[in-house]
């Protein structure tokens, strides 16, 4: 009985990360909706569909309940036009929540500069492997994952232009 307990244990284990994102995969498309009501198709920005000749894509997921990523936006957005310099485009996205919760919150921090989407229903999250939050993804031109940062980091200013310099590469 141990052995069989055990062994689905482990079963269950290494599917659960095998359907994890990892550096190097292909990031999942995804479509959705801006707080103007039009849409942010990631195919638009990366592989050989890029319109607009982008180096990456940083695509943060939040949630107006996780203290980190109130930490965290401000820092986003202060970073938003020099990686736009780079053509590099910081992307935000409110998961599992609607503009609502997301503009009250992003009022109150006045963050404003990032491309911000709402993932109300989650897909997106889930495709991506959300668990926790906030996770950032550094997305090449080529549509494949370069990096991830899953949680709050000291020093996040640092790290986040360190993890976007890969993007250029």
């Amino acid at each position: 009985m141990k052995v069989l307990i055990l062994s689905i244990g482990l079963f269950l284990f290494a599917a659960s990360h095998a359907s994890a994102l990892s550096i190097n995969d292909p990031a999942p498309l995804f479509s959705l909706r801006d707080g103007s009501g039009g849409y942010f198709h990631l195919s638009d920005h990366i592989g050989q569909k890029n319109k607009d000749g982008s180096k990456g894509i940083i695509v943060n997921f939040f949630s107006s309940t996780c203290i980190p990523c109130k930490h965290e936006l401000p820092v986003l957005k202060s970073l938003v036009d020099e990686f736009s310099k780079k053509k590099i485009k910081v992307v935000i996205i409110g998961y599992k929540e609607d503009f609502d919760k997301i503009d009250e919150m992003l009022e109150s921090l006045k963050v404003d500069r990032p491309i911000i989407l709402s993932d109300v229903y989650g897909k997106t999250g889930e495709k991506y492997g959300v668990k926790g939050l906030p996770i950032t993804i550094f997305i090449g031109a080529d549509g494949k994952v370069k990096d991830i940062i899953r949680g709050e980091l000291p020093n996040i200013e640092k790290i986040l232009r360190d993890k976007a310099g890969k993007l250029l590469k």
